[in-house]
């Protein structure tokens, strides 16, 4: 699904139960850094309600809103803390809804017991929509990550998760639907969008075609 896609869905279908869109191709488990913003941008455009974003990576952004505190408006450029080629922020003007110093045990499947510490953490809100911003590159898999800070993901719309594969163990039961977004990131969901350039002639790029041609040289 496109950004709007999968809100436009998640909105329309909404029945009591929230729907989940990965954030894929920003998994900071498949090579991704967890701080491009296309979906958040796609989220306070859309205007969506009781939406949440997690775990975007921004160090400064997380310092700024411990600096000015709960309840504190703050505008700020969020995403693109890596530096990876392409990243672009995005400027927001935000409220500072919750601080905590990321430190919190797992709860999931996945990370039962484990000890978290993602450094300085906030949430901010624009509108209907909420994100957790942090010190440290955190994939988002695990429930206790927003309940740590206050947030209940059953009871939003739109649970956005920087994550592939294993978010599902904690977050697929209590969801109407899993939606898979393809948003900036270097983890290609879709892999006909790759730019081939040394594969054999008449090689299939998924398992039914279609089979790979050299683009022409001029």
């Amino acid at each position: 699904y496109s950004p709007d896609a999968a809100i436009d869905r998640a909105l329309a279908g909404y029945a009591g139960r929230p729907f989940v869109l990965a954030d894929t191709q920003d998994n900071p488990g498949a090579g991704g850094a967890s701080d491009t913003v296309g979906l958040l941008e796609a989220l306070v455009r859309n205007r969506a309600d009781r939406a949440v974003l997690a775990m975007l990576y921004d160090p400064p952004a997380a310092l700024a809103a411990h600096n000015a505190g709960v309840g504190s408006s703050l505008n700020l450029s969020l995403g693109a803390s890596s530096g990876q080629p392409g990243h672009q922020p995005l400027q927001l003007e935000v409220r500072v809804d919750a601080l905590s110093n990321g430190e919190f045990i797992g709860t999931g499947p996945m990370s039962i017991g484990a000890r978290f510490r993602m450094g300085p953490t906030a949430v901010l809100a624009r509108g209907g929509v909420r994100v957790i911003v942090t010190s440290a590159i955190t994939q988002a898999k695990d429930q206790a990550m927003l309940r740590h800070i206050g947030i209940d993901p059953t009871v939003e719309r739109i649970v956005a998760l920087k994550s592939s594969v294993h978010f599902r163990a904690d977050f697929q039961a209590m969801a109407e639907e899993v939606l898979v977004v393809e948003s900036p990131g270097p983890n290609v969901a879709n892999h006909l969008n790759m730019d081939y350039r040394h594969l054999r002639e008449g090689l299939l790029l998924t398992p039914d075609g279609p089979a790979y041609h050299a683009p022409a040289r001029g």
